[in-house]
């Protein structure tokens, strides 16, 4: 094979991207064959191996396949041809004056020259520049990029085919202005860059950084933060992140820090980002965090304490019940806004009730949640109806049974100092308790009748008494009733008559609930 291919060399394969795992024979076939990762699980048919054998490791597991070397690829271009494929349609603007000969005899100046000449002027006033996706692989000349576009304050090399940092790093040097970055999507396999002696880091003046689904660990991730000392914004989504390493030296200067769609299960994974004492901002979003589980406290061992974050995003997450929400005001003390939508504790409730309780269980500091704002108005009504929701469960519980109730409504105290403590009538609770046992829901359609009656009736009412009932609700002889209980289900089974009077309604109806036609007899 021709050294046209080396590991970790990157391809494209419009739409799609892929990295050189493996270049040689597969056991079992003819001929040579490339083992790539693509960039995407759409295109991957294994992890790399084939009939049992292992040829290479895949990053993004699932993603790997095997392809032949004779298989066109897309041309990979420079920065500066990607620039002007996206912002010129043109590669080599013509000279000026440029003449087409039309005929021996007749000649006429090129046309719309000076329109090509407008548009290359263009790029030197470019502020914001998106090249992503265009199998870009490589830096032009620092001057050269210079020259042409001078002015880029936020750029966007995503989903590209660049296999070493220096060439983003190269780029870079050559924008002055740049303040956003975003390079997500790639596959580095150098990390490394060189900074001639005397010069500055080329990513000085960078404020805004987005590395996501370039699947980095923890330790290359670092490596190539310590390149940003004024770094303030960090975006790693889609990295298949579990959790955050105890020895995580992430810049201090960061103040917003986007963690969602990798894979959390536990707030606490992220505990060691409170040695960020800047964090503001920090989102979690589209994780599997079902619990918050912080270290148990004590004389010597104090949960952590995230001081700085004002804005949490934890929606789309797992978190089953809205106990588990409890454990957050302590952790985040100074919090102003919060997303907690679509987990499971908010589809057991409706979402008015969901959103009170929600304000209720966190400090008075809370004014948006969800996007909506939180009034002082909302906070007094949620926390009034979250108190009387515990009354009631208090109420309905045996007082044995008061301390681990409280234990899970943490805020019971501080409501009470606001509102008073509300009187916990157990012995009355209990009594309706009990007759609400006692009762069965009866629907009573009537032969005849447009609308059905319900009522409630003791399961111990004799049946004899039942048509009593009935025949004065009714204005009918209660002797000549004829009543039929309705089975319930589709089970097309005949009505259930009640015929001996002697008999408890209970007998003829076990549920809490049922359906009597009622008929007087021929």
């Amino acid at each position: 094979m021709a050294p046209k291919f080396h590991i970790n060399q990157r391809l494209s394969y419009l739409p799609f991207r892929c990295t050189v795992r493996y270049i040689g024979s597969v056991e079992g076939t003819t001929g040579e064959w490339l083992g790539v990762e693509w960039d995407t699980l759409e295109k991957g048919k294994h992890s790399g191996e084939y009939q049992g054998k292992k040829y290479f490791e895949c990053k993004l597991p699932g993603a790997g396949s095997f392809i032949r070397p004779s298989r066109e690829t897309n041309p990979p271009i420079s920065f500066i041809e990607g620039l002007k494929r996206k912002y010129t349609t043109v590669d080599d603007p013509p000279e000026p004056h440029a003449i087409i000969s039309v005929s021996a005899s007749k000649v006429m100046e090129e046309v719309g020259f000076d329109k090509i000449l407008k548009k290359l002027a263009q790029l030197k006033e470019l502020t914001i520049v998106l090249v992503d996706s265009l199998h870009i692989c490589r830096a032009d000349d620092v001057e050269v990029i210079r020259e042409t576009c001078p002015k880029i304050e936020e750029l966007d090399l995503s989903r590209n085919l660049f296999e070493d940092f220096q060439s983003v790093a190269q780029i870079c040097s050559g924008l002055p202005n740049l303040r956003v970055l975003r390079i997500g999507g790639n596959r580095f396999s150098s990390l490394d860059i060189t900074i001639p002696e005397g010069q500055e880091s080329p990513f000085r003046n960078i404020k805004s950084l987005e590395i996501s689904s370039t699947f980095l660990s923890w330790e290359e991730t670092n490596q190539i933060l310590s390149y940003f000392p004024n770094i303030d914004t960090l975006e790693s989504s889609l990295n298949n992140i579990t959790s955050v390493p105890p020895t995580i030296h992430l810049p201090t200067s960061i103040h917003t820090l986007n963690l969602e769609r990798n894979a959390f299960t536990t707030l606490s994974s992220v505990f060691p980002l409170t040695a960020l004492t800047h964090l503001q901002k920090l989102i979690l979003a589209h994780n599997q965090i079902s619990s918050i589980h912080p270290p148990p406290s004590s004389s010597t061992d104090t949960p952590p304490i995230f001081t700085s974050i004002t804005n949490l995003d934890i929606s789309f997450n797992s978190l089953p019940t809205l106990t588990v929400l409890d454990a957050l005001p302590p952790l985040f003390p100074a919090l102003t806004s919060m997303r907690v939508s679509h987990n499971p504790f908010s589809e057991l409730l409706p979402v008015e009730e969901a959103h009170m309780l929600t304000i209720a269980r966190f400090h008075n500091t809370l004014r948006l949640l969800n996007y909506s704002v939180v009034t002082d108005m909302d906070r007094q009504n949620a926390e009034m109806y979250y108190l009387s929701r515990i009354t009631k469960q208090l109420a309905a519980a045996p007082e044995s049974e008061q301390e681990k109730i409280l234990a899970e409504n943490r805020r019971w105290g501080v409501l009470c100092e606001l509102y008073g403590t509300p009187r916990i009538d157990r012995v009355a609770d209990m009594e309706k308790r009990n007759l609400d046992a006692r009762l069965i829901e009866l629907e009573f359609l009537l032969a005849g009748a447009a609308q059905s009656t319900i009522k409630k009736v003791p399961k111990s009412l004799p049946v004899s008494t039942l048509k009593a009932l009935l025949g004065r609700m009714f204005g009918m002889e209660p002797l000549w009733l004829r009543l039929e209980l309705v089975p319930e289900g589709d089970e097309g089974d005949d009505n259930v008559l009640l015929e001996d009077g002697t008999k408890e309604v209970g007998y003829y109806v076990e549920r809490k609930k049922g359906q009597i036609v009622v008929q007087g007899r021929g």
